[in-house]
């Protein structure tokens, strides 16, 4: 952490909020649908919503392993008019819709009574054997024999073999999750929420924030709340800290919170606290190990 960040965090008010804080929402597909910014609440609403994230399956040498998904995997518009149709042509018996919002995000959209049995996120399968992660409970043996329609569809589609020979990976599977339904409206306060992820622009949606995309740095006129956990670490310093310390010094006052619930609020008077020594995460967590 450049020397001068650290600085002003050891001077700041520091305050413990919630781990996680606004970042701490249940993996629903339907929220992350309403973050898409294409439908409104009452379209979300209306039915029930899986993620349908493209897949690279990859065998080794004790069965199988969930290697990369979603954003991971390099995919453009060329690959959904190849693939979604072939899968929309399995789902059409159970009346389901496959919509890809994004090349890298798909949806499945259901109707609202459809039984949908429980499915790990991919955060909890990835790099793992995806057969040690079943669906449970409800519907699932329906969804068991999908899947599998699905994974040998794809894994014989011939966009696949122009994608191996592109030196690119296959997409032999979708990884279905986001079952949890969308939720009652969250509080908030802030008028504008700058973020990428589509789970929390939908919670922004549902209190009637605005809500727009990260912008590449700090921005001038710099206003709401910025959700910068997808930034590199070079980035993160020089394009939105840096600048965001600077206008700090210039008399706007904000807040900084970190994903474990360390929050600092930041001032330009807190210059005056020159005893105080400088914040650096590594001591932090040392300090609270012993």
């Amino acid at each position: 952490m450049p020397e001068r960040i650290a600085r002003a965090l050891g001077r700041a008010d520091r305050f413990d909020a919630e781990e996680g804080g606004v970042f701490n929402l249940p993996p629903s597909a339907a929220l992350s649908r309403l973050g898409e910014g294409d439908l409104d609440i009452a379209a979300v609403g209306a039915h029930r919503w899986l993620r349908a994230e493209p897949a690279w399956i990859r065998p080794d040498i004790n069965g199988a392993r969930l290697y990369a998904l979603g954003v991971m995997l390099p995919l453009d518009a060329e690959d959904v008019a190849s693939f979604v149709p072939d899968v929309q042509a399995l789902l059409d018996d159970a009346g389901y819709r496959l919509e890809a919002a994004t090349p890298q995000r798909w949806y499945v959209r259901m109707p609202r009574d459809a039984a949908i049995p429980r499915f790990a996120t991919p955060s909890e399968a990835l790099g793992s054997d995806p057969f040690d992660y079943p669906p449970e409970g409800e519907g699932q043996r329906t969804w068991r024999v999908l899947d599998n329609e699905v994974q040998i569809a794809l894994h014989q589609h011939p966009r696949n073999a122009e994608r191996q020979r592109a030196g690119l990976p296959p997409v032999n599977a979708l990884w279905w999750w986001g079952d949890a339904a969308l939720p009652d409206a969250p509080s908030g306060e802030l008028p504008i929420f700058h973020s990428d992820d589509p789970l929390l622009r939908g919670a922004a949606r549902l209190v009637n924030m605005e809500t727009n995309g990260l912008p590449t740095r700090w921005p001038d006129d710099a206003e709401g709340l910025y959700d910068l956990r997808g930034v590199r670490a070079e980035a993160l310093a020089s394009g939105w800290l840096m600048p965001a310390l600077d206008e700090m010094e210039r008399g706007k006052r904000m807040q900084w919170v970190c994903e474990d619930g360390t929050g600092f609020s930041l001032s330009a008077w807190q210059h005056w606290r020159f005893w105080r020594t400088p914040w650096m995460p590594e001591a932090n967590d040392r300090a609270e190990e012993a």
